[in-house]
């Protein structure tokens, strides 16, 4: 072992260094230090790493590349983006640096999240860390202190190499430890979920973390749709769009997306993750192409950008939802590159709306093109439910919108719309739409059903808006910090690990109420949140036990006075 891993190894294990690495201001003066220009060439991997331990305490790998550095963002360094709302001063111990981590949702996986949780052992030593179930108690306590510790400690596992490519699996400890403490908050299996509640090993649970937003996966139209299809096409195509897994099943749902958009064609794809991987990857093809995305878009995007920067594309990322930004973007773009602009219309943690209008100038000012991932704004706004576009009144400046079924469409699969030369092109070069398996019958069908009723049924819409106004006017009646939301998704700021951890369980536990915990490293330092999102099928009753719940255990936690 070299020096410099003694060094890191030693440092991270002390309590005064993490308290240290822990203060904001040291953490800016270190990462300015860290991207000095001086460094030399030759010990500039070494260097990083040692750093990243000093910083982190071997901390384990952001999961959503939103959160990856800030530096390359477009705008960064003229201002940084203020709170909506002046953060609560922490009031309890708890750990800055967090042990698990949610990807941003959208798609089937909607989220799709990697989870990890506290561990005990030392960065890199590939000790097997203590499994004792310590009994976590209220808040400031010995239990509590010894979690955050543990959290802070974290270990980096995706830096280990050696001959076994498994040799990280069996030193990840981490989701073990913390499943032994009962605080581990992720993978929990649903005896069954319709809806507004769900029952949870066996206990029923008013469901505040799904993204259900019209409440139609038990709607009974959408449901004999399924069955249906089953009955006449049977449960797959077990083939991809290209060969045998065409049907006019699909074709006739492409045809009402874009007639529901007011787009000249739509395209169906097998999961909301395969739209954004598939279209960004077919459409940034070469070296002559660039992605500019929001800093904050999802997951989804930033994977379909990496393949097309394989092709010799770049990316380039602007300050979030900030048209000046962006435009500065496009500015510094040489004439001879073509851009394409992506942005989320609803951002899955905030539940902020993309300012598309500004955007929109911008790009047409630029000659560019844009792309919407409107995953979680369909059926929430705009009129009839058509997403952000329509909400603005601007669709016929967005070229693409697409989304997932796994939300409003009470499904799985996801969809494009836009110009049909655009969809023809994907659909022949995009590989991940092109070598897939085709959405399953019973799939496409709920989708269409769903689709269906929510023209249909108009009121439904006006019953989420309804609740997720009213728990977002006494959410904040109650003193708790919710940005700048505007949408079904809620985010509750607590801004501290250890703190939102402990407030998930005991809101489980002792009040049965279910929402997401988003702690570090899936989400920036000081941005932890409880996400909790509404549905049209939310009663009052529902709503009401749950401020109650929410109020009891913020003030427990000292989130709210």
């Amino acid at each position: 072992m070299s020096v410099i891993d003694r060094l890191g190894k030693k440092l991270s294990s002390s309590s005064a260094v993490m308290r240290l690495i822990s203060n904001d201001r040291v953490m800016q003066v270190a990462t300015g230090l860290m991207d000095a220009r001086g460094r030399l060439e030759a010990a500039k991997e070494r260097a990083s790493e040692a750093w990243s331990i000093l910083l982190n305490g071997h901390a384990l790998p952001t999961i959503d590349p939103a959160l990856e550095g800030g530096d390359d963002v477009v705008g960064a360094a003229k201002k940084s983006p203020a709170p909506a709302e002046k953060p609560a001063e922490p009031k309890a111990n708890g750990a800055t640096n967090g042990a698990a981590a949610h990807a941003k949702t959208n798609g089937a996986a909607t989220n799709g999240a990697a989870a990890h949780a506290p561990t005990n052992g030392e960065a890199g030593s590939g000790e097997a860390t203590s499994t004792e179930a310590p009994k976590p108690a209220g808040p400031g306590s010995a239990a509590e202190e010894k979690l955050a510790q543990q959290m802070a400690s974290r270990t980096s596992l995706s830096r280990i190499g050696g001959r076994d490519v498994f040799e990280k699996c069996y030193k990840f400890m981490t989701a073990d430890n913390a499943r032994a403490m009962g605080v581990y908050p992720f993978f929990r299996p649903l005896d069954f979920n319709n809806g507004p509640e769900a029952q949870l090993e066996g206990r029923k649970v008013i469901m505040l973390g799904s993204n259900n937003y019209l409440g139609l996966t038990t709607h009974p139209k959408v449901r004999e749709a399924a069955r249906n299809a089953i009955d006449k096409y049977g449960t797959s195509m077990t083939g991809s769009r290209l060969v045998n897994g065409s049907m006019r099943l699909h074709n006739e749902l492409e045809e009402k997306l874009a007639a529901y958009h007011g787009k000249e064609a739509g395209l169906v794809f097998t999961t909301g993750y395969q739209v954004n991987i598939a279209t960004i990857s077919a459409l940034l093809s070469n070296k002559k192409s660039v992605a500019v995305i929001d800093k904050d878009d999802h997951a989804s995007i930033y994977d379909g950008v990496r393949l097309g920067q394989a092709a010799g594309a770049r990316m380039v990322r602007y300050r979030h939802n900030d048209p000046e930004a962006l435009d500065q973007a496009l500015a510094e773009l040489d004439t001879s590159e073509g851009a394409l602009v992506i942005t989320d219309g609803v951002f899955s943690a905030q539940g902020e709306i993309a300012n598309l209008p500004g955007i929109a100038s911008v790009v047409k000012k630029h000659k560019a093109r844009l792309f919407v991932d409107d995953a979680h704004a369909l059926g929430v706004i705009g009129p009839g439910g058509r997403g952000t576009a329509a909400h603005f009144g601007v669709a016929d400046q967005v070229d693409l919108i697409g989304g997932t079924f796994s939300k409003s469409l009470a499904s799985i699969g996801g969809w494009l719309v836009g110009e049909r030369k655009v969809l023809d092109y994907i659909q022949h070069f995009a590989s991940s739409f092109l070598f897939a398996a085709s959405a399953a019958p019973p799939c496409v069908a709920a989708a269409m059903a769903a689709l269906e009723v929510m023209q249909e049924e108009p009121e439904r819409q006006e019953k989420l808006r309804e609740n997720f106004t009213y728990m977002r006017n006494e959410l904040r009646r109650l003193g708790f910090e919710l940005g700048k939301t505007e949408t079904a998704v809620i985010p509750i700021y607590i801004r501290d690990d250890l703190r939102t951890v402990m407030m998930w369980k005991t809101l489980l536990d002792e009040h049965s109420i279910y929402v997401n915990p988003f702690i570090t490293p899936g989400v920036p330092p000081k941005q932890q949140v409880l996400r909790t999102s509404y549905m049209a099928t939310h009663e009052r009753h529902h709503l009401d036990r749950a401020l109650e719940a929410f109020e009891k255990v913020g003030k427990k936690f000292g989130v709210i006075s």
